[in-house]
């Protein structure tokens, strides 16, 4: 009698730990992830290997500031919050495009729906980014929105690198999202595509110039950043992703490169590292820029829609 009773105890014990487990599962991925979405087909079935965590789950609440580039309503580049208004990728996003074919998404895991779609009113691209040029300095640009974003867990502007500082070598880590392609070099494989990460460490100019060879130019202004997994790298669509850099002190992270090549190698086999814009070179721009859209409506917010890391 006493083993029945403890066989019921062990029994119970156990189905409530499991309950437990599968409910905090689902609140996590209901309430932060958005994963599976409600009332569509679970996706699961699309985590492959780049820009992905070892569960293949990335929750928004952890990089907010991530947004999908649209170009006719399909996803192009990626980009980073900086403002309410402004969003920051790279400039050769908009070689042959113009303003009204652009939209934004913000706030939203998967890459074509959720969250909020704004549309584009303002391209402006730095005024040293040579379109005509193979490989440009300065390919960085900005975008301004139709209308402030309502902030939220979801959606909030990263700060930004100080003027000329180097991404730190010796501690955090630093971290790349996007909603690219996962591995072919098509930009729209997939449908509603999840975003995904990348753990990076930067590799030395010298290296890097070594591995391109003649196939790439480094700029003054280039950094290069490579997967800790070799079989994890940037892909098509991936142009215009946050490099984003966290600490303990700063866990909100601060955003220090924009991607902008990566190789013509298959995405989960890439050797190279991907070559990145290095935001804390343009910064007295990107304030310029910024500010001056704002000089008639200066307030206490604009320390929220502007953040520079000291």
């Amino acid at each position: 009698m006493n083993n029945f009773r403890l066989l019921v105890i062990f029994i119970v014990y156990f189905y409530i730990k499991s309950s437990l487990k599968v409910f905090a599962t689902r609140q996590r991925d209901d309430l932060e992830c958005e994963f599976p979405p409600k009332g569509t087909e679970d996706l699961r079935h699309l985590r492959r290997k780049r820009l992905t965590t070892e569960t293949g789950v990335v929750c928004l609440e952890d990089y907010p500031y991530t947004v999908s580039v649209r170009l006719h309503d399909k996803h192009w580049c990626g980009g980073a919050l900086v403002a309410t208004e402004w969003v920051i990728t790279a400039a050769q996003c908009f070689d042959y495009t113009t303003v009204d074919e652009v939209t934004i998404r913000l706030g939203s895991v998967f890459r074509d729906f959720g969250g909020k779609l704004l549309s584009a009113v303002d391209i402006v691209r730095h005024p040293s980014y040579k379109q005509r040029v193979y490989y440009p300095e300065h390919n960085i640009a900005l975008v301004k929105m139709n209308t402030k974003a309502e902030l939220n867990n979801r959606i909030r502007p990263v700060a930004l690198a100080a003027r000329d500082t180097e991404l730190p070598a010796y501690y955090g880590e630093t971290v790349v999202t996007g909603y690219g392609s996962v591995t072919t070099g098509i930009i729209r494989e997939g449908v509603n595509q999840e975003l995904r990460r990348m753990i990076v460490n930067e590799v030395a100019k010298k290296v890097c110039r070594a591995k391109y060879g003649i196939d790439y130019y480094l700029q003054h202004d280039h950094m290069c950043l490579q997967g800790r997994d070799r079989r994890v790298a940037l892909c098509a669509g991936d142009t215009g992703d946050p490099a984003v850099h966290f600490t303990n002190v700063n866990p909100a992270g601060t955003l220090y490169g924009i991607a902008i090549f990566s190789g013509t190698e298959d995405c989960a086999n890439k050797s190279k590292p991907g070559i990145y814009a290095k935001v804390s070179y343009s910064i007295p721009w990107i304030v310029e820029v910024i500010t001056e859209k704002k000089e008639s409506r200066e307030s206490e917010e604009n320390t929220i829609q502007l953040e520079i890391t000291e």
